[in-house]
């Protein structure tokens, strides 16, 4: 897999069932919401020594999480008509603008 349309395109191939009117938005927001609660447990564990020092099987579950916003992101992009090269694109914007108002050198 090279780019995100070819992610994107994977990702929102979901079964039928799972496609009616409100679950299609419903399923990946509360997915998103599991995630985000999953992934801060991860991380205040490999955080328990002091630093960010994580496990194998953290990094794994950490990376397993992780995907499971990417397909999140992917689905809540296809149903609002929004490639995830566009979204990346845009919050790489996003990105330098902010970095101007903490940093007025960076460029």
């Amino acid at each position: 897999m090279k780019t995100f349309e070819e992610y994107q395109a994977l990702a929102t191939k979901v079964p039928a069932s799972l496609r009616n009117n409100r679950d299609r938005v419903d399923l990946p927001l509360v997915g998103l919401q599991g995630e985000a609660g999953k992934l801060g447990s991860l991380f205040a564990k490999a955080f328990a020594s002091g630093k960010f020092t994580p496990t194998q099987e953290q990094t794994t579950e950490i990376k397993d999480r992780l995907g499971d916003v990417l397909w999140c992101v992917a689905i809540l992009c296809a149903e609002a008509g929004i490639s995830m090269q566009d979204l990346a694109e845009h919050s790489a914007g996003q990105l330098q603008e902010r970095m101007k108002e903490f940093d007025p050198e960076w460029r």
